[in-house]
């Protein structure tokens, strides 16, 4: 199992799981090939497609071995919301005689 971790520009890392028998020296040639293409590429593992800008990613990260961590997939952001907050005022006591 090999976890492929993709960093980007200015957001979020991109984080699949790719189950390939390639050799990782071949593996990581075959995704180098894929950052020398066009404006958009598509990174196809046992997990997940994932479609990429190459111009926008910063590095990517190849590792092998069990997952220690539990992946989450990116999300899209929520949407701002303009509810009015209100203020809440608390008292704190910091000086306490003993």
């Amino acid at each position: 199992m090999r976890t492929i971790t993709i960093h980007q520009n200015n957001t979020e890392n991109i984080v699949v799981l790719d189950e390939s028998d390639d050799p990782i020296d071949q593996y990581c040639n075959n995704l180098a090939e894929l950052m020398k293409m066009g404006n958009v590429s598509i990174l196809k593992t046992s997990s997940a497609s994932v479609v990429l800008r190459p111009s926008k990613i910063v590095g990517i990260k190849v590792e092998e071995g069990a997952v220690t961590k539990s992946i989450v997939p990116p999300t899209t952001l929520p949407e701002e919301t303009t509810e009015e907050v209100k203020e809440i005022v608390e008292d704190i006591i910091t000086d306490v005689d003993k």
